[in-house]
Parts: C-alpha cells; structure tokens; sequence
C-alpha cells in the first residue's frame, strides 16, 4: 500500500471514529417563516433542540442577531435523545420589508466545530417574514417601554386628589419604601411635591436603593402652577390657586445637580396615555400611568383633554384604538397614536413591567 492509499484510509478512519460516539446538534425545522405582520408586533416561536448523537450535547451558549431575543434554556446538557425547547421573539419595530434574524448556537457537536481563526457560530437558527409598514399613527409596544416614564405625586392623597398632573401615580413619601419593589429600577422616574422641599431627599434615598434615573421637581407643583397654570392638570371640585408670580423669575437647578428637573423638561416629558377598556378590566389590571377614559365616552371627552401633547391610547387587544386615534387626529389632537397590539401585546412582551394589577 502506498503512502498517499494509506493516508486517505486513515484519515477515513479517523472520521468514522469522530463520528461514533458524538454529540450531534438537530432541530427539525432550522428556519420558520411566519408570513407577513404588522410592523410593532413581536414574533414568537418556539425551536426544539434535540441531540441526536450517542454522546452528551453540551450547548456553551445561544447569540441572536439585532432585534431577536431568546429565552434562557432550560438546561445546556442533553443526554443522548433528550431535547430543550427554546423560545425565540423577534420585534418588528423599525423593520420593513422582508427580514432575515439569525439565532446561534454553540455546542461541542464536532461537526460544527469553528476553526481556530473563524468567528463563525457552530449551528444558525432562523426566523424570516415580512413585515408590513405600520401607519403613522401607530406606537409599537418597544416604542411605548421606551418612551415610559413615571411621575410620582408624593402628597398625600387629599392634596393628590384636589389636583395633580394627568397620569401622575400618588404613592406618598411615607409608603414610598413598601412600593419600590413594584417599581423597575430602570424606568425613568420623576418625583413631585407641593413645593420642592422633600422630594430631593426622596430622590437620594431611591438613588440608594439601586434607582440610577429617578429626578426631582424643582420647585414641586407650586412651580408648575406658576409657569403653567392649571394646564395638564386633572382637578377635583375648585381649581388652585396660582401664585401672584406666574410667569416670573423661573427657578433654576443648582450647577452640577444631575437629579434636578426644572419645569420646562418636566413639560417636554409629558404625555397622555389612555386607556379605553371598560372600568372593570381598568381597575383589574392597567399601565401605570393611564387614564381610564372608555372607548364609548371618548368623543364626548375631547374638549376635556389637552391637545398640544403626545396622545397614546390603548384598548384591550388593539381593536378599537386605531379608529379612536383616527378620530383625535381630525380633532386637532395632532399627535395622536395607537399602541398598536394593545394591552395583551403589551403583557406578552413585557409582562408585568409597568402594570398595575390589583390585588382583590
């Protein structure tokens, strides 16, 4: 036998022997096509990993492309025969057209294995489609978690309750404590007083339990009354009084006071969420934030609400806001939007976060 004869069967032995007794990688359908969608809606499919070899699949770690996230597998060891189920979400938003994700997946199944010098993954997952662009009234679910920004009134409840910002949450100073563990601590929170006094030492005391992007009011509501009047302000019985120096000497924050925020940002952050459900289904669950206006009473409440400020309005599953939207764009609300999917798109991509649930 000559050399080059002898060289091709042991290198034909020493496949064989690398394939016997290893860990192989399989999944049934590697790429899922889910049609055509509406740009904001998220896409969700589950890929089932099975080790088809006679040795443990040992998974060292799952990478997605931009705009795809996968949730942790339950484990990273399958013995020969087992499989794992991993669930795969592709966001739309900002996406038009026909669209290509990619999920990677790193195991020790040899025939997958990289070159030392190859930044290539091991095996490639794919989720395609097409994505429909969204009208310009439409706010996708990813665009609202970013967007989202909780004011709190800390009075207590009878100075909340004669007047307060629209979509301010009331959880007085003295209950702040018990309320934090609800509140995400990245969400970009704003505090408010009566006069500015306490809520700066709120804001370090969050600041110490790990809230990074939580601001006080400077001069609290008697500011805003000052520069703003009664605008964006949700009343019960008589209207406060404004101070004799509206529209003078506007307070300043402090140089090199990061937590400050005066009037003229709290403004700018202002918005109007509404939600259109019925008053039961408010007061089971909503999002933080929102006003409960339902859907049949919107158009007699139109001359109640400001025009001037970025309207978002949702419903349960998306199918009566986007006519609802359509109504205060041609009533002049200029920046009317729709949350497009609604509240249950809003829960199955962000589940808890920002929800109010009650208790009872």
């Amino acid at each position: 036998m000559n050399k080059a004869l002898l060289a091709v069967v042991l290198l034909c032995l020493a496949v064989g022997l690398a394939a016997y007794g290893s860990p192989k990688i399989h999944v049934e359908e590697p790429i899922h096509d889910f049609g055509s969608i509406l740009e904001g809606y998220a896409v969700t499919h589950v890929f089932t990993i099975q080790n088809t070899g006679d040795e443990t699949l040992i998974i060292d770690r799952v990478a997605v492309s931009c705009g795809c996230t996968a949730t942790e597998l339950a484990t990273d060891r399958l013995a020969p025969g087992e499989s794992v189920d991993l669930e795969v979400l592709v966001d739309t938003a900002g996406f038009g057209g026909r669209i290509s994700k990619s999920i990677y997946i790193y195991t020790n199944d040899p025939e997958y294995a990289d070159a030392p010098s190859s930044n290539l993954p091991r095996f490639t997952l794919r989720v395609t489609g097409e994505v429909i662009r969204a009208q310009p009234y439409h706010t996708s679910i990813s665009d609202m978690n970013y967007l989202f920004t909780l004011v709190i009134d800390l009075r207590d409840p009878d100075a909340y309750e004669a007047a307060h910002l629209i979509g301010a949450i009331n959880i007085p100073s003295a209950d702040l404590a018990e309320s934090l563990g609800q509140l995400p601590t990245d969400s970009l929170i704003v505090l408010y007083d009566q006069d500015g006094e306490l809520s700066p030492l709120v804001t370090e005391g969050m600041i110490g339990g790990g809230y990074q992007t939580v601001y006080y009011t400077l001069g609290g509501l008697d500011e805003w009354l000052r520069w703003h009047g009664t605008f964006f302000l949700e009343i019960a019985g008589d209207a406060p009084e404004i101070p004799e120096t509206q529209g003078k000497s506007r307070l300043a924050c402090p140089d090199g006071d990061r937590r400050c925020t005066d009037i003229t940002a709290l403004r700018y952050l202002t918005y109007l969420l509404i939600d259109l459900r019925d008053p039961a289904d408010y007061a089971a669950s909503h999002l933080l934030g929102s006003i409960n206006i339902p859907h049949a009473e919107i158009a007699g409440r139109l001359d109640d609400l400001p025009k001037d400020v970025l309207v978002i309005v949702y419903d349960q599953s998306n199918e009566e806001s986007d006519a609802v939207a359509q109504l205060m764009l041609s009533a002049g609300f200029s920046q009317a939007r729709s949350l497009l999917g609604g509240f249950d798109e809003w829960v199955r991509q962000f589940g808890d976060r920002f929800v109010w649930a009650s208790t009872e």
